[in-house]
């Protein structure tokens, strides 16, 4: 009981003579709320919060205008060519194991199909995606998780951006999007449809996301970013919150 009494300040969350490689990383997202996003001219969302989070712990004199917002194809493959490099939000998938180096999780997502409601879908298994035309976004976690489920690369309609698989959506060129559920309409409401008119359609599975690092980061950088993460998760205020359940709450209110 003592130890819940000691300020987190004397609690060594990330060790000093490291802040200056963290200063030094490349910070890369995209646009996937609630996770990070920019709205009116902000970046903004769980991830975005939580890295400024462990800046603060780590006493790294950063913030969030230094993140670079790219679209996520872009952002993963320099992430996987350019050396000091971290892309969030990334889901640790088994077939990007060995591709990155992680720290996290930051939270769960849910990938779907989405589709409109007049399509009048019927999916009730594995098999009957192999029915519809399905629009992804290149390299997206759905992806995989599609061709786990035995559906083709060649049989999906890929695209670099979010955009184009909308208006695909809308015009019917497509039958569903795979994507991220909140995500997803969330953009499709962005992009000046009535989310209201789209449903989920079929649930593809749930995956953790992370902080992703190119894998010749120093693992001692790694490991701290992890620690602090630990931290930021573990250690409550009076009240019993921890830090990270403060930021979920921002975004999504039933947390609290």
């Amino acid at each position: 009981m003592i130890l819940v009494t000691i300020p987190m300040a004397i609690i060594p969350c990330f060790a000093a003579d490291q802040a200056f490689s963290a200063k030094n990383l490349t910070y890369i997202t995209e646009q996937f709320p609630p996770y990070n996003f920019r709205e009116e001219g902000k970046l903004q969302g769980i991830s975005v919060d939580l890295l400024e989070k462990l800046w603060e712990k780590m006493d790294v004199n950063l913030n969030r205008s230094v993140i670079k917002l790219l679209p996520w194809t872009e952002g993963y493959q320099r992430t996987l060519d350019e050396k000091n490099t971290v892309l969030f939000s990334t889901a640790r998938l088994p077939q990007r194991e060995q591709h990155f180096k992680w720290a996290g999780p930051i939270g769960p997502i849910r990938n779907v199909l989405l589709a409109k409601k007049d399509k009048n879908l019927n999916i009730t298994s594995a098999e009957d995606l192999k029915k519809y035309k399905i629009g992804a976004i290149e390299e997206d976690s759905a992806v995989q998780m599609l061709r786990d489920k035995g559906v083709k690369k060649d049989d999906l309609v890929l695209e670099m951006t979010s955009k184009s698989i909308i208006e695909m959506l809308q015009n019917e060129s497509i039958d569903a999007w795979a994507y991220g559920d909140t995500a997803g309409i969330w953009l499709i409401q962005k992009s000046g449809l009535n989310a209201s008119d789209f449903r989920v359609a079929y649930e593809l599975g749930q995956i953790d996301y992370y902080y992703a690092f190119n894998k010749e980061t120093p693992d001692s950088i790694v490991q701290s970013f992890q620690q602090t993460l630990d931290c930021i998760d573990s250690s409550k205020d009076k009240n019993g919150v921890t830090d990270y359940e403060k930021i979920l709450s921002k975004y999504i209110p039933a947390m609290l």
